[in-house]
Order: structure tokens, then sequence, then C-alpha cells
């Protein structure tokens, strides 16, 4: 072989050498290659909380009666709810006894057209200056709204349970315990009233004390005429509970206490 053909021999072995170590093929190393780094799409963040128009805001946007006061503390969580409270009282507000037959209850709204056609409505819905409400929850979880009307300057308390659906809002009243306003106490009226309530139901329940009825003995024998006395005891049965009234408007009001606080 020439001296030619040595050196270009040479040359191409370089050439693949260098070659080799450019694609790091090389040497002993046969450790893998590192993984791919995989870049995963960021969570979907959870979806943001449903927020309730501002009390307000709600009264400018449904046009409610000023003399309507519910407070953001007192008001309901939901929307529907919201506006539907601001809406029942605003019709009392605006003596529209049209509008509120629409949200009563049947018995309510037997109760509603009698006193439209005695014209109690418009005379005690007309001198309403103030609608103090307040809504809450019934011990067994029905939404409530409790109402205090300032007219004149007297007042009369009314609870409501409600409900609100598609088809719109139905108000049904509850029961009123004797001299209420005389006994509501703390800053829940509305767990007061239903405290009150079963108050009034364990005393309807509760039988009357008993009397002693005198009777006369005479040789041993009841009857007759005698001078020895002995008591006897005549119980009476349980008395029938009658349930308090139930009132869709203010009546008979008395000097007002201020809103419950």
């Amino acid at each position: 072989m020439t001296s030619h053909e040595t050196r270009l021999l040479r040359l191409v072995g370089a050439a693949a050498a260098c070659a080799v170590v450019a694609t790091g093929s090389i040497g002993c190393d046969s450790s893998p290659p590192p993984p791919p780094v995989v870049t995963r799409p960021a969570p979907t963040p959870p979806p943001p909380k449903p927020t309730v128009t501002p009390i307000d805001q709600l009264m400018v946007q449904l046009g409610i009666d000023e003399r309507v006061q519910l407070g953001e503390e007192d008001a309901p969580a939901k929307e529907d709810d919201r506006r539907a409270v601001l809406e029942f009282f605003d019709t009392f507000a605006r003596s529209d006894a049209t509008a509120l037959g629409t949200m009563l209850s049947m018995l309510d709204r037997l109760e509603l057209e009698d006193l439209v056609r005695s014209g109690a409505w418009e005379t005690t819905t007309s001198q309403i200056t103030r609608i103090h409400v307040q809504t809450g929850e019934s011990p067994d979880g029905q939404a409530c709204a409790l109402a205090i009307f300032y007219v004149g300057l007297g007042h009369q308390p009314q609870l409501w349970y409600y409900t609100t659906s598609i088809d719109g809002a139905t108000f049904d009243a509850v029961a009123t315990p004797p001299n209420i306003m005389d006994k509501l106490s703390g800053s829940d009226w509305i767990a007061a009233w239903f405290e009150l309530l079963e108050q009034e139901l364990a005393l309807a329940y509760k039988p009357d004390e008993e009397f002693v009825v005198p009777q006369k003995i005479v040789s041993g024998k009841r009857g007759g005429s005698g001078s020895s006395m002995t008591p006897g005891r005549s119980p009476t049965a349980p008395t029938a509970p009658s349930g308090p009234g139930r009132r869709p408007i203010p009546r008979s009001p008395r000097r007002p206490p201020g809103p419950p606080g």
C-alpha cells in the first residue's frame, strides 16, 4: 500500500470518529436518555360562587316602596327569595290587593277578599308608615318572613311561611299567639314566635285545674240533709286546642316598641 493510500484511510477513519463523537454514541455510557418533559394543562378553576343582588340595589331595580325596610343581615340568602319577599310586602305599602292575592295561599286569599269588601283593607293599608321585615326559618326548616306593620301610631306583627318556584311565590300566614308583641324578645323574633306557639299549644292541651265540690254525708251515705261535709274532686276534661288567629294584614294597632334588633 502506498503512502498516499495509507494517508487517505487515516483521514476517512478520523472523519468517522468525529461523526460518532458528534452524535454522542461513543464510549461505554449506556444509561437511558432522560424522560421527555410533559407539560400538563393547568386545572380548570372552580366556578365562581353565586352572588346575590344587595337589597338596596334590588329595591331600586324592582321599584319597591321605601317604607318596606329589609336589612341585608335579615334578608334571605337566595336571589329569588329576596325578590319575592320585597315584592310581597310592597303590595301592602301600595295597597295593591290584586297583586297580593296572587301571592297568598287559598285561605289567606279568601280572608283578603273579605277585608277588601268590608273596606278594612283600604282603611288600614292607607295608614302604613313603615314595614320592618325579618326573614329566617321555622324549627322544621321552612322559610319564613316576619313583618311589623307600623300603622299610624300603632303596630301589628304577622309571620308567614313562604315558598318560591318558577311559577312565583306563595305566602301562608302562621298562627299568631295572643299579645305577641308583649312577649317577643331577643334578636331572632321568628324563633321566639314559634317558641310562643309551642307554649300556647301546650297550655291548650293541659287539663284545667281541679276544683273541690262540697258533698253532704248523712249516715255514711251521700245525699240527703246533714251538717257533715267532705270534699270530692271533679277534674274536667282537657280543653281542645283552639289555634290562635291568622291575620294577613295588620289590625288593632298598638303603640310601636321599635324594630327588632
